[in-house]
């Protein structure tokens, strides 16, 4: 019973190790964590790519006939710049010409999506085992072309004032309408910075624009220097009018009484001593003083 008990357990664990070498030699695994999705690829028969394939979480496979490509499911950014520092270390801007025939450069920034649920058309369009192949040659050839095609139908003006919006949300509708039969939405598209038409054009804008600016401030300050004049003559007129009902309101009888409180003021105040220069009434004396002796 003891040997039998032995040779079992020895069964087992030679099978357990066959297994072990089995599972090394043919299958593999790997884990497609939250933000992805996974597609199974088989190596060996080109069938395509069906909605079966497309694996989440743990996942055995075997290496040799499969392999596992890995796309992100969450919101992809890039930025394609004339600026070394940014993005990429070279220049990358997008260039067209505009109705008037203006060469001009900008720089992009472009967000997207990757619809899970379509990412077997998305491989079977592409074949890109990374999505950045797919960011860096097909979708910035896609936003290139568009942005010649849609730039051609606007003037420099146009696009550098009034109508940058609509022109850009022209482009962004557009892209998206190209890539949404493969599962890629885009979120966002927009200017990094300012459009770069040629120096010479852009020197013009800048004295156009400190034009505009120097008008506007003139007629700032011809507007200031209107008001004020017009409160210095409202306030002038303010006091011609007081002035004017001041001057209505002395009458005779106000004068009279006026001039009554004056001598009485003057006589209340006198010590009796004579003044030392006396005048008639017509020289502006107060009131008359009696002669010495007249009773």
């Amino acid at each position: 019973m003891q040997k039998l008990a032995i040779r079992l357990g020895a069964g087992f664990f030679i099978i357990l190790i066959g297994f072990l070498v089995l599972r090394s030699s043919v299958l593999d695994w790997t884990i497609i964590p939250p933000g992805y999705t996974g597609i199974k690829v088989n190596r060996l028969v080109d069938r395509g790519i069906t909605p079966e394939d497309v694996i989440t979480g743990f996942v055995f496979f075997n290496p040799v006939q499969t392999s596992i490509i890995v796309y992100p499911t969450f919101v992809q950014r890039v930025i394609w710049t004339h600026d070394l520092k940014e993005g990429n270390p070279v220049n990358e801007e997008l260039s067209f010409n505009t109705k008037d025939s203006v060469p001009v450069n900008l720089d992009v920034a472009v967000s997207y999506m990757l619809d899970a649920k379509k990412a077997p058309d998305f491989y079977i369009k592409f074949r890109a085992d990374r999505i950045e192949s797919f960011t860096h040659g097909y979708l910035r050839d896609t936003a290139r072309n568009v942005v010649v095609a849609v730039g051609s139908e606007y003037t420099f003006d146009e696009i550098n004032g009034t109508r940058k919006e609509e022109f850009l949300g022209r482009i962004e509708k557009e892209v998206n309408a190209r890539l949404a039969s493969f599962g890629v939405s885009i979120q966002q598209f927009g200017l990094v910075g300012s459009l770069r038409p040629p120096q010479s054009l852009q020197e013009a804008v800048n004295a156009k624009t400190k034009a505009i600016q120097d008008s506007i401030r003139a007629e700032n300050e011809v507007r200031a220097a209107q008001a004020e004049a017009k409160k210095r003559v409202a306030i002038a007129e303010g006091e011609a009018a007081a002035n004017r009902v001041l001057a209505s309101s002395l009458n005779d009888r106000l004068l009279a009484w006026e001039r009554l409180k004056l001598q009485r003021t003057a006589i209340e105040k006198w010590d009796g001593q004579m003044p030392s220069v006396m005048g008639g009434q017509g020289n502006g004396m107060l009131f008359n003083i009696p002669a010495v002796g007249n009773k």
